[in-house]
């Protein structure tokens, strides 16, 4: 769920100051982690039309530090998490509020960071406000940016008449895939990587059926974990450690809206 930001190149071109000495003491001085809490359609949007909708909550760090960090949420009244919020499977306890134990890893924008990405519905339209906190493992010279409230306004009308059409919003439009997105986007040989589809119609999210994986890494099988999200069809996958400089391949298949979809996808194992 990385981005190439203004901002993320700023981060990068400290990296590249740190790299320069070899006091460790100093690089982790310069440790300055920091949570965003944003709407997945962009970072700068302040507004959603839908009442299912999915927020990003995202980590970064100005250093080269890979460290276990927390990350604490709670939704305000008139919000509750959708199909795929917080589970024990991604490190969370909790829902009210989310307490969740990550790692930051290197992504493709140069930097450190980790995060999540949640469905979200709204009870009815309206203004909502949504904090987030962060508590890294290392010191951090400046904890004013280890919380962030993120405010922005449900604008959703209401259904038009006839339904959704049977798979969640978007009436009776056909249904969209994007393509599948890495988590890591850069992975790692060993790690657990998952691919994502996005999944909408008429720009409402809906929810795929029918989830089926596939991947390989050479001759070798691997077994994907199907799940089905709203606005979101995943597959994860389990990567051997000897299989680093390595391709990993595969795809993405399910349907939606009467159609099936198939995403493939590949990225060499770091």
């Amino acid at each position: 769920m990385r981005r190439l930001s203004l901002r993320g190149l700023v981060i990068a071109a400290v990296l590249i100051g740190l790299t320069i000495g070899s006091d460790a003491s100093a690089r982790t001085a310069a440790d300055d982690v920091t949570i965003q809490v944003f709407l997945r359609d962009g970072n700068n949007l302040t507004t959603t039309s839908r009442l299912n909708f999915q927020l990003v909550f995202e980590v970064e760090s100005g250093s080269g530090v890979e460290q276990p960090i927390t990350i604490r949420t709670q939704l305000p009244v008139g919000l509750r998490w959708g199909t795929d919020g917080p589970d024990p499977a991604e490190g969370c306890m909790g829902t009210d509020p989310a307490i969740c134990a990550t790692k930051m890893q290197p992504n493709e924008v140069g930097t450190i960071g980790a995060g999540y990405l949640w469905d979200v519905v709204a009870e009815r339209p309206g203004v909502y406000e949504i904090t987030a906190s962060v508590e890294p493992t290392e010191p951090d010279p400046n904890v004013s940016n280890n919380t962030d409230t993120f405010r922005f306004e449900v604008t959703a009308a209401p259904a038009p008449p006839g339904g959704s059409g049977g798979s969640g919003g978007g009436g009776s439009a056909s249904a969209t895939a994007s393509a599948a997105r890495l988590a890591p986007a850069k992975p790692r040989a060993g790690a657990t990587v998952a691919a994502t589809v996005r999944v909408t119609a008429g720009g409402a999210a809906i929810r795929p059926s029918r989830v089926a994986c596939a991947g390989s890494i050479g001759m070798i099988r691997l077994k994907g974990v199907p799940k089905a999200a709203s606005g979101s069809a995943i597959c994860t996958f389990r990567t051997p450690r000897a299989a680093k400089g390595k391709t990993l391949r595969g795809s993405v298949a399910f349907t939606a809206r009467g159609q099936r979809f198939t995403k493939r996808f590949s990225a060499t194992l770091g």
